[in-house]
């Protein structure tokens, strides 16, 4: 086994955002683009021979907007996960949708800015400091594949998520370093994803510790391994509907990998505060100092009827002064500006330094559960994958009780709005918690892809994008449809919105390759209610 030196360097003096200096939300600044303080000077890139691994932590940080203060990283957050995919799965709402007609919440890309924002902040910035690493690691004299596998299995964490917003984008001719270039389908770009994870994971098999500025996994080649092999059998279950071979083929190569899998949470892959750095949660920014979101509607009806410890775990009173709320007021989907209505709604629980998570092992073991409900071949059963799912998200959060839920027949219960009671609604499904193996294939699939629903708050992406595969869970319907891109208003289970439109700004720089996979891969529209390549599954 290969041995190097792991170096890590503190960074000290930088200003943390805290919630007693309420500030206001920068959207107008999303497509901001900061110097990350994480990199490591000339210096010390000289006097340690980092300059090979120098953009690594740029590229760390990609995946979920992370950064160690200001509040452009949040702003990112912001708008691509918390008004859009976060709002449209139910697990948030704003508190206030108080951006008029370009309410993301309802549907809205009526701001060109955040749709422009939208796609470079989930395609050209991840491929941008990749390319660095790429250079740096891989096309001089002195090669370090071992690098260059962290920055692949980190590049498809950040990129597949920009893919699976827009489908088709700029990627096998972005070597040169431009971006107007032809796009590839999303078919072609996962089909590469699967070999590149591959590669990735056999680079790494002969290596201990990795001498890199890595804070995820501190240089451990064994869990870089694991992930690699976790967001393999990830991607392969999103396409198992539109290529039943290519997912049977990778999410069985991911399950009987030696490396293993990521199946304990001490290998769940996350940025936090670790190896010196203390990286600011921007769902904290935006929950807490913002105060601009609040519980979404359909995770609670679910958290409340399967009486789910997690419910305050994900969740807390709201709390000002002598005024204190409960965990019982949740906020419609899709409605219009209110005011203060809903001021003292369930705010999100999220502390200041919590980790900002990739990926877990409970994600993996609901990924294995589906993979063996598919008679795919994978060590298990559908039911130990399940349940083990469920033990595992309660694990993360250190809670007892895993072992009653599991037994729960309860039921999700009816949205009752207190402050605006026709926004009121039935229970948006009838699904249980307890697994029955004489229940058939699609009513195994709902209990999946509830409980992971659950356990993948707050990763609105994951969920956004399981719930078009796959329409579950089933969701409260929403309340109002303001899209300006022909969004077909969802029943909670279809429809809804399925694709990001090209913005305005990408159509002008890039027209003939923007347009040419318009035409190629989504049927000549740039509407929003046109299907993703994996999106095939009868709903």
């Amino acid at each position: 086994m290969k041995q190097t030196t792991i170096y890590s360097y503190a960074v000290t003096g930088l200003l943390a955002v805290g919630a007693s200096g309420a500030l206001a939300s920068c959207t107008r600044d999303f497509q901001e683009v900061n110097t990350n303080p994480l990199r490591p000077n000339d210096e010390v890139m000289k006097r340690d021979n980092l300059g090979v691994s120098a953009n690594i932590p740029d590229l760390l940080f990609q995946p979920l907007y992370t950064a160690l203060g200001g509040t452009g990283a949040a702003n990112n957050y912001q708008v691509i996960d918390n008004l859009m995919v976060q709002s449209w799965m139910g697990y948030m709402a704003p508190r206030d949708a108080k951006w008029n007609n370009n309410n993301l919440s309802q549907y809205s890309f009526g701001n060109q800015g955040w749709l422009n924002g939208a796609y470079v902040n989930t395609t050209q910035s991840v491929l941008g400091p990749w390319l660095q690493v790429k250079k740096a690691t891989m096309d001089g004299a002195e090669k370090h594949p071992e690098l260059f596998a962290i920055a692949q299995i980190t590049k498809i964490m950040a990129l597949h998520r920009g893919v699976d917003m827009f489908g088709a984008i700029p990627y096998s001719k972005v070597g040169s370093g431009s971006f107007t270039v032809p796009y590839d389908s999303q078919e072609a770009i996962y089909t590469s994803f699967f070999q590149e994870l591959t590669d990735a994971v056999n680079a790494l098999r002969t290596w201990g510790q990795i001498s890199t500025l890595d804070y995820v996994y501190g240089g451990n080649a064994k869990q870089w391994m694991k992930l690699g092999n976790s967001l393999m059998l990830r991607l392969a279950m999103r396409v198992r509907f539109a290529a039943p071979e290519l997912s049977k083929k990778y999410a069985e190569q991911a399950a009987n990998d030696p490396a293993g899998l990521i199946l304990d949470n001490a290998d769940n892959a996350w940025i936090g505060e670790k190896l010196g750095i203390k990286p600011v949660n921007s769902l904290y920014i935006v929950a807490k100092a913002y105060d601009d979101t609040r519980m979404g509607a359909s995770v609670y009806t679910y958290l409340k009827g399967y009486n789910d410890p997690r419910l305050s775990v994900y969740f807390e009173p709201y709390k000002k002064g002598e005024e204190v709320g409960n965990l019982d007021t949740a906020v419609p989907p899709a409605i219009p500006q209110t005011g203060d209505k809903y001021n003292k709604a369930t705010c999100v629980k999220v502390g200041n330094w919590d980790p900002s998570v990739w990926m877990t092992a409970s994600e993996v073991e609901f990924l294995l559960a589906e993979a063996a409900v598919a008679n795919y071949a994978v060590p298990g059963t559908a039911q130990s994958h399940y349940e083990n799912g469920v033990k595992r998200s309660f694990e993360q959060f250190k809670l007892d009780g895993a072992d009653a839920y599991l037994k729960g027949t309860g039921k999700p219960i009816p949205f009752k709005d207190n402050i605006t009671p026709e926004y009121s609604a039935d229970a948006p499904a009838t699904v249980t918690v307890k697994w029955d193996e004489g229940l058939n294939e699609e009513q195994k699939l709902e209990k999946i892809i509830t409980q992971k629903y659950l356990a993948l708050f707050p990763n609105g992406m994951e969920a956004w994008s399981e719930w078009r595969r796959t329409g579950y869970p089933l969701l409260i319907k929403p309340n109002g449809n303001i899209s300006t891109h022909g969004m077909v208003t969802s029943d909670g289970h279809k429809d809804g919105m399925r694709i990001f439109p090209y913005p305005q700004d990408e159509i002008d720089k890039n027209a003939e390759n923007v347009n040419a996979a318009i035409n190629s891969y989504r049927g000549g529209s740039n509407a929003a209610n046109v299907n993703v390549w994996w999106d095939k599954k009868e709903k």
